[in-house]
């Protein structure tokens, strides 16, 4: 009984480590690209519901990594404060390479659908400042959380 093993179209080793990003955020297939996403309109512009939802959800799933790889709330912690204390004086483009630089500090990729933004300002500006603001909830119900619970038990970073 052998192993059959099928490789990708165009080469390569079924190595999903050596997975490559297609295209470019830059290039105009970009936009159709978003569009098939729901997260912008026929006409280009962010959806403003859909971006909603979408930034709400790798915020949280971020903050869950951010967890996972820490496992520390005092560390937790202190990465999204000094997060937060360089995007103050930052741009909306400045804020989403802010982002990368926390996905790239945990050792993380940036998830495609968010890296597909990158070449659409609107979308970008408006992601970047949902994906801070919900982060910044979920950081002030973890710290009322560690408040009400009053232990000093790690707690994997609870349940915000």
């Amino acid at each position: 009984m052998g192993v059959r093993l099928f490789l990708y179209r165009g080469g390569g080793d079924n190595n999903m480590n050596n997975y490559q990003r297609p295209h470019s955020p830059f290039e105009d297939t970009a936009v159709q690209r978003l569009r098939r996403m729901g997260l912008t309109t026929e006409d280009g512009a962010p959806e403003q519901d859909a971006m909603s939802v979408f930034s709400t959800i790798f915020a949280g799933q971020f903050f869950d990594d951010l967890c996972d790889y820490y496992q520390d709330d005092e560390q937790v912690r202190e990465v999204v404060t000094q997060f937060f204390q360089t995007a103050e004086q930052a741009d909306s483009r400045q804020k989403f390479l802010l982002i990368c630089l926390q996905y790239d500090g945990i050792y993380r990729d940036l998830p495609d659908p968010v890296w597909w933004l990158a070449g659409h300002p609107q979308a970008l500006a408006q992601f970047s400042l949902g994906f801070a603001a919900y982060l910044s909830q979920l950081m002030a119900d973890f710290k009322k959380d560690d408040k009400e619970d009053g232990s000093d038990e790690t707690t994997d970073c609870g349940t915000p």
